[in-house]
Order: structure tokens, then sequence, then C-alpha cells
């Protein structure tokens, strides 16, 4: 892939990316854990399954108690955290400082949207209409909308097909190995969010750009798009 192909499309993850959603999870996961007289885990703990999805954050829980835990009583437990998150929980996460003025900056250059994630679709747009954030999406993508999640290229490619684009114009913006790994079977650059979930930034290599915070993210993107719009503007005259 080019690194200098002009941006026309950039493609957000969710989970470490646009909202920080760790807290509330492992806040959910420890209430049904410990009312079923198991062990509280640390949130850190959990932090690398969470690029796999919502039930892996729980199933790595389950794993990092000091006893095995029953299957039949895991499917229970498994059931208990879903409902009690949906309830009390999902609607505590927050998007990260300035992802809002990005994608507001982004759109008004011209720039199309879309999620890919391997949370599910309910709870994404949950996320995403809490944080008034949904309008900005073209497309979003999530778990089991492609025959297999995230690392795979298929959700991202499957994105990009109802975007339009090619591979060549697109940024995929994550914060995990998960994302890293999609993004090059796709053909896609990555910018790496180093303020999300990777246990190693090494992970998300190879990338294009690396931001801690949204604001140096935003500084990159509007030198990119406001050249891209000056190239347009004098190829027209």
């Amino acid at each position: 892939m080019n690194t200098n192909d002009q941006i026309r499309t950039v493609v957000f993850d969710v989970d470490g990316t646009l909202f920080d959603t760790l807290p509330s999870l492992a806040a959910a996961a420890n209430e049904v854990l410990v009312l079923a007289g198991l062990q509280a885990i640390e949130p850190q703990h959990l932090r690398p399954a969470l690029s796999q999805g919502i039930t892996a954050l729980f199933q790595s829980a389950l794993r990092l108690q000091t006893a095995s835990v029953p299957l039949a009583l895991a499917s229970r437990l498994e059931k208990a955290f879903q409902q009690r998150y949906a309830s009390h929980w999902l609607h505590k996460a927050v998007a990260y400082d300035g992802a809002l003025e990005l994608l507001s900056m982004l759109r008004s250059q011209g720039i199309a949207l879309g999620i890919c994630t391997n949370r599910d679709q309910d709870s994404t747009r949950t996320l995403l209409d809490k944080a008034a954030l949904t309008g900005f999406f073209d497309v979003i993508v999530g778990l089991g909308d492609a025959e297999h999640p995230k690392p795979d290229a298929a959700p991202l490619h499957l994105a990009l097909t109802q975007l339009g684009a090619t591979p060549q114009t697109v940024l995929f913006v994550g914060d995990s190995g998960i994302d890293a790994a999609c993004a090059q079977a796709a053909g896609v650059r990555l910018a790496a969010h180093l303020g999300g979930y990777a246990a190693n930034p090494d992970d998300l290599r190879p990338y294009v750009v690396a931001f801690s915070d949204y604001a140096e993210f935003h500084s990159w993107m509007a030198a990119r798009t406001s050249t891209q719009s000056t190239a347009e503007t004098t190829h027209h005259v």
C-alpha cells in the first residue's frame, strides 16, 4: 500500500478507540462474579481480551478465577453479565476527549466515515446514540455482520464495500493488535490509538501514524485533509 495515497474514508474501531469502555465492562463483570461468590478481577487484567469482544472479556474473567468454573455455571453467568451490562453499565461508557471534534472536522472535509468493531450492533448503536455520534457514520459493521470477526479482513472489507471505498484511500483507526492485523490483511493503512487497550504498542505495527490523544490525531488529519483539498482545488483550476 502507498502511505501517500489520499484519505477519502476513515473507519473506526469502537472499544479503546472511540470509547473508553473497559471501566464499565469490568464493573458489570465483577458485579456478576462477586454475586456468584467468585473473585473480582482487576480491569487491567481484562484489557487484552476486550479487543476480541464483550463475550471474550467475560470469558477471560472466568479463566482468571483461582478455581475452574463449571461449564453450566459459566454459561449462566455469561448471560447474567450481558443482561447486567446492557441494563446498568452500557450507557456509562464515555467517548474519548476530542473524538467528537475530530469527527466533525472530517465530515466538514467530505471524508466518509464508518465503524468496524467486534462489538455487537445493538450495543454499538447504543454507545453512539448516547454520545450523539451515530449521525457521523455512513456504515456500521459489527460482530456477526461478516463471515469472520477481526482480525480477519472480512468485516473491514464489508465496511469498505458498503462505503464504496477502495483500500488505497482508507484509513482504519484502531487500538489493538487485532485491529492492526485486520488492517494489514485488508490492505488498509492503520492509525494506532496508543491510549487504548493494547498490551504492547509494538502489537499495533505497522501503522502510518500513532497518537496518544485525539488532539494529536486531529492535527495530523487536519494537515492531510487540508493538503488534499488544496491539491484538488489546484487540479481543477
